[in-house]
Protein backbone atom coordinates (compact mmCIF):
# COMPACT_ATOMS: atom_id res chain seq x y z
CA UNK A 1 0.00 0.00 0.00
CA UNK A 2 1.09 3.58 -0.88
CA UNK A 3 -0.17 6.73 -0.55
CA UNK A 4 -0.34 10.22 -2.36
CA UNK A 5 -1.03 13.58 -0.53
CA UNK A 6 -2.42 16.94 -2.31
CA UNK A 7 -3.33 19.88 -0.73
CA UNK A 8 -6.51 21.41 -2.05
CA UNK A 9 -6.14 24.34 0.14
CA UNK A 10 -3.86 26.61 2.37
CA UNK A 11 -5.47 28.38 5.42
CA UNK A 12 -4.85 31.44 4.89
CA UNK A 13 -3.55 32.81 7.99
CA UNK A 14 -2.52 29.82 9.51
CA UNK A 15 -0.33 27.91 6.52
CA UNK A 16 2.63 28.75 8.15
CA UNK A 17 5.85 27.84 8.03
CA UNK A 18 6.71 29.93 10.72
CA UNK A 19 6.11 28.06 14.08
CA UNK A 20 6.67 31.11 16.24
CA UNK A 21 5.45 34.74 15.76
CA UNK A 22 8.28 37.46 15.59
CA UNK A 23 6.96 39.35 19.39
CA UNK A 24 7.36 35.70 20.90
CA UNK A 25 10.65 35.19 19.47
CA UNK A 26 11.82 38.77 20.55
CA UNK A 27 10.51 38.47 24.02
CA UNK A 28 11.82 35.46 24.84
CA UNK A 29 15.90 36.09 23.51
CA UNK A 30 15.55 39.55 25.16
CA UNK A 31 14.81 41.99 22.02
CA UNK A 32 13.78 45.37 21.76
CA UNK A 33 13.37 47.60 19.36
CA UNK A 34 12.48 46.96 15.69
CA UNK A 35 15.86 47.19 13.80
CA UNK A 36 16.70 43.26 13.64
CA UNK A 37 13.09 42.65 12.93
CA UNK A 38 13.09 41.71 8.84
CA UNK A 39 16.66 39.05 10.16
CA UNK A 40 14.88 37.84 12.77
CA UNK A 41 11.86 36.76 11.05
CA UNK A 42 14.00 35.48 7.70
CA UNK A 43 15.42 33.57 10.87
CA UNK A 44 11.92 31.83 12.46
CA UNK A 45 10.87 31.10 8.63
CA UNK A 46 14.19 29.44 7.61
CA UNK A 47 14.34 27.66 10.84
CA UNK A 48 10.56 26.36 10.59
CA UNK A 49 11.53 24.87 7.38
CA UNK A 50 14.45 23.48 8.53
CA UNK A 51 12.17 21.78 11.21
CA UNK A 52 9.62 20.63 9.50
CA UNK A 53 11.60 19.29 6.40
CA UNK A 54 13.81 17.05 9.55
CA UNK A 55 10.35 16.06 11.22
CA UNK A 56 9.07 14.73 7.57
CA UNK A 57 5.79 16.45 8.08
CA UNK A 58 3.60 19.84 7.25
CA UNK A 59 2.84 21.68 10.33
CA UNK A 60 0.72 24.64 8.74
CA UNK A 61 -3.54 24.15 9.10
CA UNK A 62 -4.72 23.22 4.95
CA UNK A 63 -7.38 21.04 3.26
CA UNK A 64 -5.87 18.14 1.87
CA UNK A 65 -6.73 14.63 0.23
CA UNK A 66 -5.06 11.62 0.71
CA UNK A 67 -5.26 8.57 -1.84
CA UNK A 68 -4.42 5.28 -0.43
CA UNK A 69 -3.91 2.22 -3.28
CA UNK A 70 -3.92 -0.95 -2.05
CA UNK A 71 -1.36 -3.28 -3.91
CA UNK A 72 -2.95 -6.43 -6.29
CA UNK A 73 -4.57 -8.95 -3.55
CA UNK A 74 -3.43 -6.73 -0.84
CA UNK A 75 -6.28 -6.34 1.70
CA UNK A 76 -6.15 -4.71 5.29
CA UNK A 77 -7.34 -6.39 8.48
CA UNK A 78 -10.56 -4.58 10.22
CA UNK A 79 -9.57 -2.47 12.55
CA UNK A 80 -6.34 -1.52 10.65
CA UNK A 81 -6.24 2.36 10.60
CA UNK A 82 -4.92 4.29 8.03
CA UNK A 83 -2.44 7.26 8.95
CA UNK A 84 -2.83 10.39 7.68
CA UNK A 85 0.06 12.48 6.67
CA UNK A 86 -1.42 16.18 8.33
CA UNK A 87 -1.96 15.99 11.49
CA UNK A 88 -3.66 16.71 13.79
CA UNK A 89 -6.81 15.95 12.29
CA UNK A 90 -9.14 18.68 12.61
CA UNK A 91 -11.91 17.24 10.24
CA UNK A 92 -12.67 14.46 7.94
CA UNK A 93 -14.08 16.19 5.18
CA UNK A 94 -15.32 13.06 3.32
CA UNK A 95 -14.32 8.91 3.03
CA UNK A 96 -16.75 8.31 0.04
CA UNK A 97 -16.88 4.45 0.64
CA UNK A 98 -17.42 4.79 4.49
CA UNK A 99 -19.92 6.79 6.47
CA UNK A 100 -18.92 4.95 9.65
CA UNK A 101 -15.38 5.55 11.08
CA UNK A 102 -13.09 6.81 13.80
CA UNK A 103 -10.54 9.15 13.91
CA UNK A 104 -7.55 10.14 16.35
CA UNK A 105 -6.99 13.84 15.96
CA UNK A 106 -3.62 13.65 17.52
CA UNK A 107 -2.14 11.30 15.95
CA UNK A 108 -4.24 11.27 12.61
CA UNK A 109 -4.96 7.69 12.83
CA UNK A 110 -8.42 6.59 10.95
CA UNK A 111 -10.51 3.83 11.16
CA UNK A 112 -13.72 2.52 9.75
CA UNK A 113 -15.91 -0.16 11.03
CA UNK A 114 -15.39 -3.69 9.13
CA UNK A 115 -13.12 -3.94 6.05
CA UNK A 116 -11.56 -1.63 3.92
CA UNK A 117 -12.75 -1.98 0.51
CA UNK A 118 -11.82 -1.32 -3.20
CA UNK A 119 -8.83 -1.14 -4.89
CA UNK A 120 -7.98 2.70 -3.52
CA UNK A 121 -9.46 4.81 -0.45
CA UNK A 122 -9.46 8.50 -0.69
CA UNK A 123 -9.80 10.68 2.67
CA UNK A 124 -10.55 14.60 2.35
CA UNK A 125 -9.60 16.17 5.40
CA UNK A 126 -8.32 19.69 7.38
CA UNK A 127 -5.14 18.73 9.65
CA UNK A 128 -2.54 20.74 10.92
CA UNK A 129 -2.33 23.57 13.24
CA UNK A 130 -3.30 27.06 13.31
CA UNK A 131 0.32 28.52 13.81
CA UNK A 132 2.00 30.05 14.80
CA UNK A 133 -0.35 30.30 18.12
CA UNK A 134 -1.28 26.55 17.97
CA UNK A 135 2.71 25.45 17.64
CA UNK A 136 3.26 23.20 20.01
CA UNK A 137 5.82 24.60 22.63
CA UNK A 138 8.67 22.38 22.62
CA UNK A 139 8.57 23.08 18.27
CA UNK A 140 8.69 27.26 19.44
CA UNK A 141 11.36 26.61 22.04
CA UNK A 142 13.04 24.77 19.02
CA UNK A 143 13.01 27.48 17.07
CA UNK A 144 13.98 29.71 19.52
CA UNK A 145 17.05 28.06 20.49
CA UNK A 146 18.01 27.42 17.00
CA UNK A 147 18.20 31.67 16.24
CA UNK A 148 20.08 31.91 19.32
CA UNK A 149 22.47 29.37 18.12
CA UNK A 150 22.33 31.54 14.84
CA UNK A 151 23.04 34.82 16.63
CA UNK A 152 25.79 33.36 18.55
CA UNK A 153 27.71 31.97 16.41
CA UNK A 154 27.26 34.60 13.68
CA UNK A 155 29.09 34.08 10.46
CA UNK A 156 32.35 32.29 11.93
CA UNK A 157 33.04 28.67 9.98
CA UNK A 158 32.04 25.70 12.40
CA UNK A 159 35.20 24.08 10.66
CA UNK A 160 37.55 26.59 12.20
CA UNK A 161 38.70 25.67 15.99
CA UNK A 162 41.59 28.61 16.73
CA UNK A 163 42.34 31.53 15.63
CA UNK A 164 45.96 33.15 16.09
CA UNK A 165 47.57 36.37 15.51
CA UNK A 166 50.83 37.33 16.72
CA UNK A 167 50.77 36.10 20.67
CA UNK A 168 46.93 36.45 20.60
CA UNK A 169 45.34 32.82 20.21
CA UNK A 170 41.22 32.56 20.39
CA UNK A 171 40.64 29.04 20.35
CA UNK A 172 36.07 27.59 20.18
CA UNK A 173 35.20 24.86 21.96
CA UNK A 174 31.90 22.85 20.73
CA UNK A 175 30.50 20.64 23.09
CA UNK A 176 29.73 17.14 22.08
CA UNK A 177 26.02 18.17 23.36
CA UNK A 178 25.23 21.22 20.93
CA UNK A 179 27.19 19.94 17.74
CA UNK A 180 25.27 20.63 14.51
CA UNK A 181 23.96 17.64 12.74
CA UNK A 182 23.62 17.24 9.14
CA UNK A 183 20.56 20.03 8.06
CA UNK A 184 21.69 22.79 10.30
CA UNK A 185 19.97 21.41 13.96
CA UNK A 186 21.65 20.72 17.04
CA UNK A 187 21.50 18.16 19.38
CA UNK A 188 19.17 19.96 21.24
CA UNK A 189 17.21 21.52 19.19
CA UNK A 190 16.34 17.98 18.06
CA UNK A 191 15.81 16.31 21.50
CA UNK A 192 12.81 19.22 21.76
CA UNK A 193 11.41 18.20 18.07
CA UNK A 194 11.82 14.66 18.42
CA UNK A 195 8.23 13.88 19.22
CA UNK A 196 6.80 15.57 16.49
CA UNK A 197 9.02 13.62 14.18
CA UNK A 198 6.94 11.06 11.64
CA UNK A 199 8.88 8.11 10.95
CA UNK A 200 8.61 7.31 7.39
CA UNK A 201 10.10 3.89 5.42
CA UNK A 202 12.24 4.58 2.16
Amino acid sequence: MHSVFEILEEATDSAGPDLISLDDLKLALGIEGTTEDAALQAMITFQSRIIAEYCHRRFGRADAMETFTFDRGETMPARMALTLSLYPVVEILEIPSATDYQVDPASGRVWVNGWWTGSSMAITYSGGYDLPEEAPARLQKAVIEAVREGRTSGTRDPSIREVQHGDTRISYFTSSTSSASPGFLSMPVIDLIAPYRRLTVA
